[in-house]
This record gives C-alpha cells, structure tokens and sequence, in this order.
C-alpha cells in the first residue's frame, strides 16, 4: 500500500465517524496500544500481566469520540437516533459477522458437542450484544474462558448497550437541562465508579467485570473530555507542561499493563487509573509534541486503524489453537499475534473500510445486509444450540467421554450437592456430619453419596474457598498469605471461627481442601483453637491430584486398554503439602488420598478399572470418580470406623 492509498483510506475510515469532528491521528495511535497490549497480555508475553486494561483505553477513547459527535449533532440540530445507529452497524457489525461466521467451520472440526452448544450460545449472545451478560450468567470457577472463542464480545455488549441510553440522555438533558449537562455527565461517572468499586469490595468480581453499570465510568471519562473540548473548557497549559502531563497519562497506563495481574481487584478504583491516564492524553496531547509525533507515526496508526478487526480476530485465533491441543511457547504465541494483526488489515480493508463508505454501501442497502445477515447468524446460533452442538455426529461411547470435557457439566456435578446440603443441623438422633471446605469437600460429599456411605447420618457442609483456605490463625496476621484481591471477601465469608456453633454440634467433622503451604502451616493451630470435645471425631482429607491437563481427545481415540494403562506423576506441590499435613497430624486424623490411591510411587490411574474418567479436570472427580474414590478412602483409611 503506497503513502497516497494509505492517507486515502485513513479519510475513508472517519469520514462517516467524523461528523465535523477533527481527525486525530494520535487517538488512534492510543487504540494501537490498547490492542497490543490486549494481545500480547493473552500471548503470556512478559511485560504484560495487566494487558487487560486496554479495553479500559478502547472503552475511553469510544466515549470521547462518540460524545463529541453528538454534542456537535445536538449543536447543529441534525441528531437523529437513526443515523447514530446507521453509523454503529456501520463501524460494529461487518467485521463481527465475519469472525462469528468463520467461527463455525472451526468449531464443527475443532470442538467437542458440549463446546460447540456454548459457541452457538455465544454466538447468539454476540449478535445480540448481550455477551456480557451472557459471560456473567455463565462464567465461574470451573469455566475454561481462555478456551472460549467469542470472550472477548463482552466488551461490544458492554458499548452497545451503554449506546442504548446515552445519546438519548446525552440529547434529553442538552435539550430540556443543557446548564446541568456537567453536573449530569459528572454524576453519571461517579455513581457507575462507586458501584464499580462496591462491586469489587464485596467480592463480585464477575458481575463487576462484566456489567455495563460498573464500566460506565470509563465511557464518561472520554464523554467529560469531549464535553470540556467542546465548551473550550480544556486547560491551556505550556506545551512543556502539557507534554509532562500527557506523560503522566502514559504511564498510567503503561504501568498498570506491567505491574497488575488477576490477584489484583478489577475494574473499581483500580480501572480508573489506565483510564484517567487516556483521558488524560487525549485532552492535553499537541500533535507536534514528541509523544504527538510517535502516537501519530504511520505504524501506530495503521495498527490504531486496523485495532477493531485486531481485537476481534486474536482471541478466535487462541481459543481454536489451544482447542486443537497447541500450547505454543512465546514465541508461537507472537506469531499468533502476527497472524491476527494480517488477518485484521484483511477485514479492515475489504470489510470494515468499503461497509463504512456510503458511495459503496448505500443506507437501504447496509440495512437490508444488516437484517438478513444478522437473522442467518442468529439462525446458525439457535442451530447450534437446539441440535446440542450437533450431537448427531457422534456415538454414545464418544458422547460419554465428550461430556467429561464440559466444565460446565462437571462444575455443576461437582457444586450442587454439597450446596445443597448447606445450613444448620436439625434436632434429631442421627449422628452429625458437618463437611467443611472448598470443591474439594464438595467432591469429598459426592464420594460419600456415590459410594453409600454415612447413609442414617445428617450431613451438612459450610464452604470454605481454596484462596481464603479454612484457618483460625490467632498467633499472626494470615490475610498477607492472601492475594489483595480476594483480602475483603475471605474476611466477610465465613470461616472456622464463624462456623464454632455447627461445628460443636457435630459429631464428625471433616476438612478437606484444594490445601497451600500455608494452610497446612496453620492447620495444626487451626484445629487446636476449634477446641473439639473428646467425643468429636475429626479427619482431614488431603490434597489430590490426578493430572494437570485432561486432554478427552487424545484419551477418546486411545482406546480402553492403553487408557487402563495409563498413570499420572503427582505435582511436587501437592506431595510436598501433603508431607507437611502427615507430620503434623496423626493417622486417624489425616486421610492421605493420594498414598490411597496411587500406592506408594505416587503414579495414579486416569481412569476407573471400568473404563471411566476419575478426574474431568485433574483435579474434580467425575460421578463415577466420586464412585471409586469413596470406595477406596472408606475401605483403606480410618473413615473405615466411621461407617
């Protein structure tokens, strides 16, 4: 592409955009960044542990934009909620249709039934801008998100649907209230960035990440710098000082992509520092400062021009590759980087730049592509989702293994009932069973139930999660042996001191976690301050582990002899954790799984002597693993005396 293509296309890009609006070349140098960073943070390249926060910078700059086109609208009388729509198909919807469509041949070759059935969910979610709210109904402990192909649409629905209400809010108060629009805008940001933060507080990391109330605030950052350029409002500063502080904006952003990572808490105050950092940039930046000149060179604005279809492509491009069973080193990892950034200028240039010039797609004729190929994708999606996925393609015995492959499934086994179970004891005469910890107790419940035992018992559970781990620690502060990010919610939820009136009642109780090194640390102190009486009986279940990754695939097509055969070496970590428990505690207390079921050169079986997965995950049992394991812990441990 020669200079005098590239400059044309550049026009072409905004001319619909503009609306009067001046192009700035340095703002699409800041989307240049915000896709890289994005991209590499998912290529686990160094450097870039809080690459997420480039959405932060999209979701700014999109504010800025799409505010000071409207403020120009309003100014000019010419705002038609038409035409701000015509022109989101327009930027949002070609490129989108595109990578959803290519999703498909993919996922029939590549995915398992149960993964393709959720690709058609997200399919559907996407196309209706709703995927947010999809992730935030679906999205948990067990799911598998760096494997889902359409994650990343979270962040269009988190847009489109802030663009739902805010022309029209934006339009309502410049028409009945324009002395207000500061006070209105200023609020709007400052109640979304305090629910954001309450959000993150309490412990709802999900809903937070991914609900357009606690995003909203990065949006009005850029609206508040729109409406402060157009009412000539921006401070004038040196451009010395101007430079400085656009600097200062730069490494807000640039330090949190390198120093935060997903122990830290997200969005909240936390997302306002990268976002106060655009808004910052965007507001002081000249053209002709250093910073200016590089944010405006031809490379990063050619990778800003390109960074939609970038952002759309990269995560289809890793989800399929690790589906296919690739875990590619760093540097196959960039190359998929490199492949996305090709893939991208494709769809920039023969389906992004040709759908937003009005000479080659007219307005009837956008609509009507707009309506058949959005209804042939939604078709598509709801065909997936009523065939299963398209189940028909596959045998019983390849459906059995299929569904050990779905997290979802198995997550919900593995929950429902130990959830089920949660709650106070009854006044009756059958003997007390409180189980108390994380999924691994949950699992420990399930293997006492598919094995049949401690049937004339009441169980109840109280649960624990893995990252607070089950502790009453007196003797130190242990919340520092916990990530930042989960410090306020293990210090709301409850734990051995909170749980002191169940556990006196019971008669047995049971700890059993996914344990760390200083959870077993503690353990021994933990125990001694729940004070039980003589006649309470108390095991602790150690660790399990039964293989890192599960590849269903690979183990579907060996076939059952050799899958009989096969053995897993226990991780170092969990044989080291369960070291420390053994020496601490004594044989009627410890119920060492692992030493069970792996004997003593600690290699464990993948599957059940009857041909079925122990662990979908390596680490949560499977109904039939559940089956086994209880078998073999109340036949071979001192839970035999229980029974």
């Amino acid at each position: 592409m020669n200079k005098k293509d590239f400059h044309h296309q550049v026009s072409t890009n905004h001319k619909i955009e503009s609306k009067k609006l001046p192009y700035r070349p340095e703002i699409d140098g800041m989307r240049a960044l915000a896709v890289l960073s994005v991209m590499l943070f998912h290529a686990g390249v160094p450097g870039f542990s809080g690459g997420f926060v480039g959405v932060d910078v999209f979701f700014v700059i999109s504010g800025y934009l799409i505010t000071g086109i409207l403020l120009r609208e309003n100014q000019s009388g010419s705002f038609s909620i038409l035409s701000f729509y015509e022109r989101r198909i327009r930027r949002i919807l070609p490129a989108l249709i595109l990578v959803l469509i290519v999703c498909i041949p993919f996922g029939w070759f590549l995915m398992d039934p149960y993964s393709f059935w959720r690709l058609g969910q997200g399919i559907v979610a996407a196309i209706t801008f709703v995927s947010n709210i999809y992730l935030w109904q679906t999205t948990g402990y067990f799911t598998a998100i760096l494997e889902n192909p359409l994650v990343h649409t979270w962040s269009l629905g988190v847009e489109e649907q802030f663009y739902i209400f805010f022309p029209i809010f934006l339009w309502g108060i410049w028409r009945y209230k324009r002395g207000w629009l500061w006070v209105a805008l200023f609020t709007v940001t400052i109640i979304s960035l305090g629910v954001s933060e309450l959000g993150v507080y309490f412990g709802k990391p999900i809903i937070t990440f991914y609900l357009s109330p606690t995003r909203a605030f990065e949006l009005m950052l850029g609206a508040l710098v729109a409406f402060a350029a157009f009412e000539n409002k921006i401070p004038k500063l040196s451009k010395i000082l101007a430079e400085l502080f656009c600097w200062v904006g730069i490494l807000s952003i640039a330090l949190p992509i390198m120093m935060f990572d997903e122990r830290i808490p997200f969005p909240g105050l936390n997302a306002l520092i990268p976002s106060a950092g655009s808004a910052l940039v965007i507001m002081l930046i000249y053209k002709d400062s250093f910073l200016g000149r590089l944010l405006s060179s031809k490379p990063f604005v050619f990778v800003g021009l390109i960074s939609y279809s970038a952002y759309l492509w990269h995560e289809p491009i890793f989800a399929f590759t690790h589906i296919a069973g690739f875990y590619p080193a760093l540097e196959g990892n960039i190359g998929l980087v490199l492949l996305s950034l090709f893939l991208a200028w494709l769809s920039w240039a023969y389906v992004e730049t040709p759908f937003r010039d009005r000479n080659i797609i007219s307005k009837p004729m956008l609509l009507k592509w707009a309506g058949v190929s959005s209804f042939i994708v939604l078709l598509l999606g709801l065909w997936l989702i009523f065939t299963h996925g398209v189940s028909s393609r596959f045998s019983p015995e390849e459906m059995k293994w299929w569904k050990y492959a779905d997290n979802t499934i198995q997550g919900e086994y593995v929950r429902k009932r130990a959830k089920a179970l949660e709650g106070n004891f009854t006044t009756t005469e059958q003997r007390k069973i409180l189980i108390i910890g994380d999924s691994y107790a949950q699992d420990f419940v399930n293997a006492v139930y598919e094995s049949n035992q401690w049937q004339n018992a009441q169980i109840r559970t109280a649960h624990i999660e893995a990252r607070c781990q089950i502790s009453y620690v007196t003797s130190e502060d242990f919340s520092r042996y916990i990530a930042p990010i989960y410090r306020p919610e293990c210090a709301r939820r409850p734990n051995i001191p909170s749980l002191m009136p169940i556990i006196k009642q019971a008669d047995i109780i049971v700890l059993a976690s996914n344990w760390n090194q200083w959870g077993a640390k503690f353990l021994l102190e933990t125990i001694t301050n729940m004070h039980l009486s003589f006649n309470q009986k108390l095991f602790v279940i150690g660790t399990k582990s039964f293989g890192e990754t599960i590849n269903i695939r690979k183990l579907l097509y060996l076939g059952r002899e050799k899958r009989a055969k096969l053995r897993y070496r226990v991780i170092e970590r969990a044989l080291s954790i369960n070291r420390i428990m053994k020496n601490n505690l004594s044989p009627e207390v410890f119920i060492n799984q692992i030493e069970i079921i792996c004997g003593d050169n600690e290699s464990c079986p993948i599957v059940t002597p009857e041909d079925n997965l122990i662990a979908w995950d390596g680490n949560h049992l499977t109904v039939e693993g559940a089956k086994y394991i209880g078998n073999k812990l109340f036949q071979q441990s001192a839970l035999s005396q229980t029974k």
